[in-house]
């Protein structure tokens, strides 16, 4: 019969707890080397007839973005490019992000799609999505 020291898996445990951490804070990463991963911040209100959706999205531009409803889910799919590097100039660190993005966000209620309409301005898009009318 093998028996299994429990307390050599602490270690190993640790250092994936630190792992997990690391990733989501950014820390230990390499000078110029993006973070992992980037969720952009959204409120979801309800307007009179309608939901809306305003988003961060700082660094994208409106034809860089893919926005579909299915259902009762809005699904949005982007990139973000940053600005390129400087003759001359070396990235010291990097924390802005830069790459493909994704989100699925679950709407409240039934929308209409065919109506549904997106501005960006400012760094800000806002998705305005009316509310299906009920059929008695």
């Amino acid at each position: 019969m093998v028996r299994r020291d429990e307390n050599q898996r602490l270690p190993s445990l640790r250092a994936e707890v630190e792992s997990l951490f690391g990733e989501a804070l950014g820390l230990g990463r390499k000078p110029g080397a993006p973070s992992a991963r980037w969720l952009p911040s959204l409120d979801l209100i309800e307007e009179s007839g309608s939901y809306v959706i305003e988003m961060d999205m700082p660094g994208v531009r409106l034809q860089d973005l893919d926005i579909a409803v299915a259902g009762r889910k809005l699904k949005l799919h982007g990139r973000r490019e940053l600005v390129r590097e400087l003759a001359g100039s070396r990235i010291r660190l990097r924390e802005r992000w830069s790459g493909e993005f994704s989100r699925i966000i679950d709407l409240p209620g039934p929308v209409d799609a065919g109506r549904m309409s997106a501005t960006l301005r400012e760094g800000i898009l806002r998705i305005e999505l009316p509310r299906q009318e009920s059929v008695p």
